[in-house]
């Protein structure tokens, strides 16, 4: 892994943890920093929501070029529990040969979503043909600790969880599918700056729990400015760096600088 590709990796996973934000309120002594007490924030009342974004990005990595992605995520949560679902698609054309295809899709359920400490369950799918992998099946079994948390303004959380992957690869990858037992860790923060920009960001560490050496690290930032009652502005950023990739092929590294539109609901 070159050293910019450790330098963002590690920028990521230090903003995730929220410890920057979380010191620079606390040294403020502002009125709002007082208020922000270490707990849960339970709703009474389920809650729907859904997110929809357009996004243009440009990519390094496997693939070189401005694309298009957009994604979906949908939740249901009260302060018993929380059920989410979410799919994302990126795509991309160079000369008029598609050069990016990748599909992700997930499903979670949170236990006491709003408490301290919050066990969940997951289940991901992942395709992407130009990193080999034909589908990427995964189950999470995990608990979330949410360790500074201002309700509506701050909350910052860590999460850990037992992860089963198979992995079938691409027609021309001659190797037989591929079960994997990592290990996932991920620092999260979701921070509103103004009642119209929030900051929102989180990192990824996935070990093989057979082979250390064998392991993904990812994150992604992303800074959401309200336009109006329900449109967003986005600007992101992701980084993902595997270490064993499928093939020697396969790029290691992959970034994208996303810039785009959203709506909630």
């Amino acid at each position: 892994m070159n050293p910019a590709g450790i330098i963002k990796i590690i920028i990521v996973a230090f903003l995730s943890t929220g410890f920057p934000m979380a010191l620079f309120a606390q040294i403020s002594g502002s009125s709002s920093a007082k208020t922000i007490t270490k707990g849960s924030h339970r709703a009474s009342k389920a809650k729907l929501s859904a997110r929809m974004t357009l996004d243009g990005y440009y990519q390094t990595g496997n693939t070189e070029k401005n694309n298009v992605s957009t994604a979906v995520f949908m939740s249901s949560v009260d302060s018993i529990k929380e059920f989410s679902a979410n799919a994302k698609y990126l795509y991309g054309k160079n000369n008029k040969t598609v050069n990016q295809k990748e599909y992700i899709a997930g499903v979670q359920f949170d236990y006491h979503p709003f408490s301290v400490i919050s066990p969940f369950v997951r289940a991901e799918y992942y395709k992407n043909e130009f990193r080999k992998i034909n589908g990427r099946y995964s189950g999470l079994l995990g608990v979330k600790y949410r360790y500074f948390v201002k309700p509506e303004i701050l909350d910052y959380s860590i999460s850990a969880a037992l992860l089963y992957d198979v992995e079938r690869y691409e027609p021309d990858v001659d190797l037989p599918d591929k079960e994997r037992l990592r290990i996932s860790v991920r620092p999260k923060f979701k921070h509103n700056l103004t009642s119209t920009v929030y900051l929102t960001a989180e990192a990824f560490y996935k070990p093989n729990l057979l082979d250390f050496n064998d392991y993904i690290l990812c994150g992604n930032i992303n800074l959401n400015i309200r336009i109006f009652k329900r449109g967003l502005l986005r600007l992101s950023y992701e980084h993902e760096y595997n270490n064993k990739p499928v093939t020697d092929a396969v790029k290691k590294t992959d970034a994208l600088l996303l810039a785009g539109l959203g709506v909630e609901f």
